[in-house]
């Protein structure tokens, strides 16, 4: 594991990281130093990817629940302070995109949308904040996307909490400011993973939804996790020190259409 070690010493909380952005975060932050706890509910696949890191060199450890529940999210917290001595980053990153028309999503699936993508993102943060008060280099990154600014046909759900997150990221830098605690969202184009190759087949005609995705992003390609990794490295570490409020594209292009 290789890295300028932009991170050295610091506490990083990365939900959702059992695969996909959230596993290439956590990898990054490691290779840069990190001592990086990873949560998620697919203990299995959370249990490997932290041990894929350890193998590398890094320092990562895994904590298996659902960062919707309130209880599960106050023991995350507490057990990173007390496997890694504190808090200075966090990426929510947790995350579903049920696809289909709006007319045919259940009341059930909407709240499943509205609780993994929003609802997680509130507790964790809220919970982390009087952690993240105590360092010198405070980062909140929130999981944003495209569809939150540009607008999705077939996902009005998911494209509903990314927009929701980009607000909430812009709210709460205000808010945390005067702490020295910087909120930014990462807003992914698309980028090649499970969680993309299962939205993509719940369309219903997955070659059309991916060459429909490809002729929308400029540079001609899907994002990979590792250009995201890079973004959300730049938005935790001192490079970004003087950026808070923002909402960062790395989509190759998509939204400048």
């Amino acid at each position: 594991m290789s890295g300028s070690g932009r991170l050295a010493g610091r506490r990083a909380i990365v939900t959702g990281s059992t695969s996909g952005i959230g596993a290439a975060i956590a990898g990054r932050f490691a290779a840069e130093g990190a001592s990086v706890v990873l949560t998620g509910r697919r203990a299995a696949e959370g249990e490997r990817t932290a041990a894929t890191i350890r193998a590398a060199g890094g320092d990562a450890r895994f904590l298996a629940g659902d960062a919707t529940d309130e209880e599960f999210v106050q023991s995350l917290v507490r057990f990173t302070r007390e496997q890694c001595g504190g808090l200075d980053i966090l990426v929510n990153n947790a995350g579903i995109a049920p696809a289909g028309p709006l007319e045919q999503m259940s009341r059930q699936s909407w709240d499943e949308v509205v609780a993994c993508n929003l609802t997680s993102m509130f507790l964790v943060s809220k919970h982390a904040i009087a952690d993240l008060r105590a360092s010198d280099h405070a980062s909140i990154i929130t999981l944003g996307s495209t569809f939150g600014v540009v607008g999705a046909a077939g996902s009005v759900a998911y494209a509903m909490t990314k927009a929701a997150a980009i607000s909430f990221s812009r709210s709460l830098a205000l808010e945390l400011a005067p702490d020295g605690v910087r909120v930014n969202a990462l807003c992914p184009g698309a980028t090649r993973t499970e969680f993309l190759e299962t939205w993509a087949e719940a369309t219903g005609d997955r070659e059309a939804t991916m060459g429909w995705l490809l002729d929308r992003h400029p540079l001609g390609r899907l994002g990979t996790v590792d250009e995201q990794a890079d973004a959300a490295l730049f938005l935790a570490s001192d490079e970004s020190s003087f950026v808070t409020g923002h909402a960062l594209m790395v989509d190759g292009g998509y939204t400048a259409q």
